[in-house]
């Protein structure tokens, strides 16, 4: 009779939780969400077996925007006493729906011990790092550098360095020099520390130096010549360096920006035809706007009746290139015209490049 009586109720409960569950269910099924919440989260009271249920429900009016509903359901979810890998895994859920709802004080006490768990460090840093970047905490952020290093994620150490960068924006330039420095010598694979390295350098008379860091660079990266030229241009160094860099960027490069700048280069020597020849071969070679368009202005300053014949048809090109998109994320297709070190849309730091293709840079 006692065993008859037990299983008699365990019976009445679970008709119970499925009737429970059923009329959470119609009640989120006719839009009435608030009273399917409360009839749910009475349900997980009486059976916690359904957690993963509750978890892709929470997660589903996150995706919607619905950060109140998803709060209300992980708070609910911390609050009982589960297998302590999935109470991680509720309290990283939870931190996300308070760093989405803005809650950036409540989501970095949840974080912060998660760093500390190997299964969830990496997430729990690429969401710290996160918010400290919208809070422009960049101290905080440089303070988990050991955490980062348990870790092997890329990215977060490209974060790590173009945070240090933005630290020193309003610093002394000596400090800041030091400083890029080390950033250098930490991340190898970040370009901003040694762009504002040279930077720092060409400021402060030390064209060598500011030169060898722009080459290094661009034999990296061909792609930023149309914006790292004009800077290493600066650095006046012998006309040799020069024309060794140019040929080999717009020879084993085949970059278009190293064509123009030694086409100009060959111009300042007196060698204009050689410098029409290379334009007129590249061309021939590659159709390209911007070649067309140094042409142009190359043929314009030979002779005064072609400048008044040509001045329409370089104007024309001009207000073209004008509205053409520069830049692109290579990793979320972000465009734009002006460059970010981090990008607006995803926030991912160095993923904002000039764009080469047929009207290359």
């Amino acid at each position: 009779m006692g065993r008859n009586s037990v299983k008699h109720q365990e019976l009445k409960d679970r008709t119970n939780i499925t009737k429970n569950l059923s009329s959470g269910l119609n009640f989120l099924l006719t839009d009435q969400e608030d009273k399917a919440i409360e009839q749910l989260l009475h349900l997980l009271d009486i059976e916690a077996a359904t957690i993963d249920t509750y978890l892709a429900l929470a997660n589903l009016f996150r995706r919607r925007g619905d950060w109140d509903k998803a709060i209300r359901i992980h708070e609910k979810l911390h609050q009982l006493k589960l297998p302590k890998v999935q109470a991680q895994q509720i309290q990283y859920e939870l931190a996300k729906d308070y760093q989405s709802a803005g809650l950036y004080d409540r989501a970095e006490k949840l974080l912060v011990p998660l760093i500390r768990q190997e299964v969830l460090r990496e997430l729990a840093l690429k969401h710290l790092v996160a918010l400290y970047i919208s809070t422009h905490e960049w101290g905080k952020a440089l303070q988990l550098r050991d955490a980062v290093e348990q870790t092997s994620s890329g990215s977060l150490r490209l974060a790590l360095a173009n945070i240090g960068c933005e630290q020193q924006q309003q610093a002394e330039p000596e400090q800041a020099r030091a400083v890029y420095q080390q950033l250098v010598a930490s991340y190898p694979k970040a370009i901003r520390p040694r762009f504002e390295l040279a930077r720092v350098a060409l400021a402060q008379q030390k064209p060598a130096q500011a030169f060898s860091l722009y080459k290094a660079i661009l034999l990296e990266k061909p792609q930023w010549s149309a914006d790292i030229l004009p800077l290493a241009k600066q650095c006046q160094l012998p006309d040799e360096d020069w024309y060794q860099l140019l040929s080999q960027l717009s020879h084993k490069h085949n970059n278009i920006s190293a064509h123009i700048e030694l086409a100009c280069w060959l111009l300042e020597q007196g060698s204009d035809k050689a410098a029409e020849q290379l334009l007129l071969e590249k061309l021939q070679q590659q159709p390209n706007i911007r070649l067309f368009k140094a042409l142009l202005e190359q043929r314009k300053q030979g002779s005064k009746a072609a400048a008044e014949v040509l001045d329409s048809v370089t104007e024309l090109v001009a207000n073209y290139l004008n509205k053409k998109v520069l830049y692109s994320c290579r990793n979320c297709g972000f465009k734009t015209r002006q460059h970010y070190w981090l990008c607006p849309s995803c926030q991912q730091w160095e993923t904002v490049e000039p764009i080469s293709g047929i009207d290359g840079r």
